[in-house]
């Protein structure tokens, strides 16, 4: 498995990133508030362009039992859902 590193930007360097139109950044919406309405309606209500929404409890997370509210979803479910949302190997993500 290839080591991953995470590092913090500002959402000034996102900004600044994505007005020279140069970004390779995948960018994912995960907005999901416990026990309010879905996320999808606010992301499509607006969000940063070029975002892809990601669904907290059909891509992000497996069904709720044993393994708790949100475990980790199937590795396939997982995969598609990255895959359609652009993200692939070398290229940086912001959530």
């Amino acid at each position: 498995m290839a080591c991953m590193t995470a590092s913090i930007i500002s959402a000034s360097e996102l900004a600044s990133d994505l007005s020279t139109g140069g970004s390779t950044a995948v960018l994912l919406d995960a907005r999901y508030q416990l026990g309010g309405p879905p996320g999808r309606p606010e992301y499509e209500a607006g969000h940063i362009p070029g975002a892809v929404y990601v669904d907290m409890d059909t891509e992000l997370a497996g069904p709720p039992g044993d393994g708790g509210r949100h475990p980790l979803p199937d590795l396939e479910v997982f995969g598609a859902a990255m895959r359609r949302a652009g993200v692939s190997a070398g290229r940086p993500v912001v959530v």
